[in-house]
């Protein structure tokens, strides 16, 4: 991008468009707004205070089945990995998929008992919550910002991790 319009003027200083994209993005209304459940109003007593609160008791049709977990095995987390696009793109902990599928034999063993370990710990480590914003063009006028919308780049870790938990999702439903 050589050049970005920003309140009307055009300028190139990549500190400034990264700024402004930044707030940009930052400002978007949240999606949360756009969501028509219906929620019902309830008050808390905390402290001896009224809290308002939202409870989702009724929006659904029918109860929770109850969850088991089930452990994953290390060749499930290689498996995983190999599954992954070979790709030379990363997150900011510069580790390509490339990279993490060549050792995946080596490291399988730890990402499996971090894993298992998460759900039972009620620890999601915090690096793998990280992620590089970047905005895609849409259409339009490249000039312009709103013509644009956040992607975020994870690591291969956190790929790793979510589709682990998808595959425990799946493992239940069953």
């Amino acid at each position: 991008m050589q050049s970005v319009n920003i309140n009307g003027r055009s300028t190139s200083n990549h500190q400034i468009i990264a700024d402004a994209f930044n707030k940009h993005f930052t400002t978007i209304p949240d999606i949360n707004q756009n969501v028509n459940a219906n929620y019902y109003f309830t008050e808390t007593f905390i402290n001896n205070q009224n809290k308002p609160s939202f409870s989702l008791k009724h929006v659904f049709q029918s109860l929770f089945l109850s969850i088991k977990f089930y452990c994953t095995a290390t060749k499930e987390i290689e498996n995983i990995i190999m599954s992954f696009k070979s790709s030379n793109s990363c997150g900011y902990d510069e580790v390509p998929t490339k990279l993490l599928k060549l050792c995946s034999h080596f490291i399988s063993s730890p990402l499996n008992y971090i894993c298992n370990r998460t759900p039972f710990t009620g620890f999601f480590p915090d690096r793998l919550k990280y992620a590089i914003i970047r905005p895609l063009f849409k259409k339009g006028n490249k000039n312009y910002m709103s013509n644009n919308r956040p992607i975020s780049i994870l690591t291969s870790f956190s790929k790793l991790f979510e589709k682990v938990m998808q595959t425990r999702l799946l493992n239940n439903e069953h």
